[in-house]
């Protein structure tokens, strides 16, 4: 065996660097195949009839609003009707209820007084200030009616831009396909660090290796306990982790067997939330422990943490230290995000920027200015998100300028960690050093890269965790690394288009904040360690060396999972849905 890998060793890496940029562009294809194009039929769960038939209303979502606002699902344009005045929400039961978000408390159902947990059954009279409407199930007159409005819809495509879509290949990617292509993808990478890397840590990269090829695998009966149907996300972690951990292994090779670890610990932390996150009433009486609990724990580290390279962000457990701040971001995001009924009916957004100051704050005097501007920035989509609030978001963002300069003008130290920015090649033997060595890394791996464990960035300080980019342009090649950059992207787009089949709004608010999360991160990692943004210090989420880092982002990635597959309550509905059409 040895003397056949001796033969082959010279001319492993001419080859393998082609097959490599081809396995990762269709394991590329495929994730995002099965994040973005996942095919879903427009469904009728139910019909309003309202006026004793003046109007039937089809109700194609398990949140609505009724109001006479044009951005309502269900527009009554009567004066005496508000703006939004309800939102009938199906709950985990199967069952419909009705929510007043104007708390004048004139729900009647069956005229009988009702509030929001009194459950709505088909046939059932509701009224509104006086309107009645009778939920009823559907018929084949509304469904024929509601196919004729979306044929009208689909008319306004052109006949070849819709041919267009079809020749590009727009259908669902295979899990299984994507990692019988990683698979591949790591073997070869197993060969590549046979020959490149000191044989003393073999064993240690092999065995994780090893355990790497199986976790894949694992996670389908673990997602047909969780009822995931579309594991896309989780592929696009598992694609991240290999690269990350090739880096490691190439960087410190010592260290995989703790981010091995870490990231077993990480896909436990997601199989609980992934079942804490499919009952949503569950989730709306635990968010205000979740933000009690990330002030404590950062108040405790701000008093208590260790300081390492200028930031009180550690907790020491023996020989381990955690970020606690990665775990955090986790309980920020649950604590966050909110149900449809529940934002109409706290209107204002105080509660959630009092919440956010106090961490962003924490986080400031700690010294972790990356991670506080990342909170910040998911703040911002949150608050578009819940609210839409445009002079809001405006005012935030003024006060929170202001604030910043006052505090640059009491603490000028914090600007000179900025002061190498766009210049570093003239600072390049002192401050510069780091991310000066990361672009002659990265332009000297060319397309294709020199090889897992051939490059030289390896050796510069926080090779495979703040520049780790640097590392992969140069070992990878800037191919593998520009998709590896995208793969945040495409999550991204999967949580925003997740909004046609998620149940709830809190899955959709909470997958874009955790998505944004990663999008805000990645770009300070990348464009920090490439000069084009100011250097932060924050990890690559799944990839950068580091057990809190990956563990956060397995939590983290547990609201884009949700939001992907939790479409539908828990129990059978009362009435089964009918399917509108074809496939969208």
């Amino acid at each position: 065996m040895d003397f056949i890998l001796q033969l082959i060793e010279p001319h492993y890496l001419r080859f393998a660097r082609y097959v490599f940029v081809l396995l990762a562009f269709l394991i590329f294809i495929e994730i995002k195949r099965l994040i973005l194009y996942r095919q879903e039929k427009q469904r009728i769960l139910a019909v309003l009839n309202v006026g004793n038939g003046v109007e039937k209303i089809p109700i194609t979502n398990y949140e609505v609003t009724i109001g006479r606002a044009s951005t309502c699902d269900v527009i009554i344009n009567l004066r005496f009707i508000s703006k939004q005045h309800a939102v009938l929400v199906m709950n985990d039961d199967g069952y419909w209820n009705l929510t007043d978000t104007r708390f004048a408390g004139d729900i009647l159902v069956n005229d009988q007084k009702a509030d929001d947990q009194t459950p709505i059954h088909m046939g059932d009279t509701i009224s509104l200030s006086g309107v009645e409407m009778v939920i009823q199930p559907p018929t084949y007159d509304n469904i024929k009616a509601y196919e004729e409005k979306l044929h009208k819809q689909k008319k306004r495509l052109s006949f070849k831009f819709m041919q267009r879509l079809k020749f590009i290949g727009r259908k669902d990617g295979s899990y299984t396909k994507a990692m019988v292509l990683l698979n591949i993808f790591q073997i070869l990478t197993c060969i590549q660090m046979y020959f490149a890397i000191d044989a003393t840590y073999h064993k240690e990269i092999f065995l994780s290796f090893g355990a790497l090829f199986i976790l894949p695998w694992i996670c389908i009966p673990i997602g047909k306990m969780l009822k995931l149907k579309n594991l896309g996300a989780e592929a696009a972690a598992f694609f991240l982790t290999t690269i990350g951990f090739s880096m490691i292994a190439s960087a410190n090779p010592q260290d995989v067997y703790k981010q091995l670890l870490a990231c077993i610990i990480g896909i436990v932390l997601y199989i609980i939330l992934c079942l804490a996150l499919q009952n949503l009433d569950t989730i709306m009486k635990l968010r205000r422990y979740a933000a009690l609990l990330s002030i404590l724990i950062l108040a405790f580290t701000l008093v208590f943490g260790s300081n390492i390279n200028g930031q009180t962000n550690w907790i020491r457990l023996g020989p381990l230290s955690l970020q606690t701040s990665e775990l955090v971001k986790v309980l920020f995001i649950f604590a966050s995000s909110a149900t449809l009924n529940w934002l109409f009916k706290s209107k204002n957004l105080r509660n959630l920027i009092v919440y956010s100051t106090a961490c962003v704050g924490l986080l400031f005097l700690m010294g972790d200015f990356g991670t506080a501007l990342i909170f910040f920035v998911t703040l911002i989509i949150l608050m578009f998100m819940t609210s839409g609030d445009i002079k809001a978001i405006f005012m935030t963002l003024l006060v929170s300028g202001l604030g910043g300069l006052m505090v640059l003008s009491f603490r000028p130290y914090i600007m000179r960690r900025f002061e190498t920015w766009r210049h570093v090649f003239a600072h390049m033997y002192d401050s510069g050093y780091q991310q000066a060595s990361a672009l002659i890394a990265l332009a000297s791996g060319g397309l294709l890269g020199l090889g897992v464990g051939n490059g030289f960035a390896k050796n510069i300080f926080a090779a495979d965790t703040d520049i780790v980019i640097a590392m992969i342009g140069e070992e990878w090649g800037l191919l593998i690394a520009i998709m590896v950059s995208i793969m945040f992207l495409v999550i991204l787009l999967g949580a925003i288009r997740s909004h046609k089949v998620a149940r709830s709004s809190y899955y959709v608010i909470a997958a874009c904040a955790a998505a944004g999360m990663f999008v805000i991160q990645a770009a300070l990692n990348i464009f920090g360690a490439l000069d084009v943004l100011p250097f932060t210090g924050v990890t690559l989420p799944f990839v950068s060396n580091g057990g809190s880092s990956i563990v956060g982002s397995w939590g983290l990635l547990s609201f884009i999972s949700a939001s992907l597959n939790y479409a539908t309550p828990n129990e059978h509905q009362e009435v089964k849905p009918v399917d509108v059409g074809g496939e969208e």
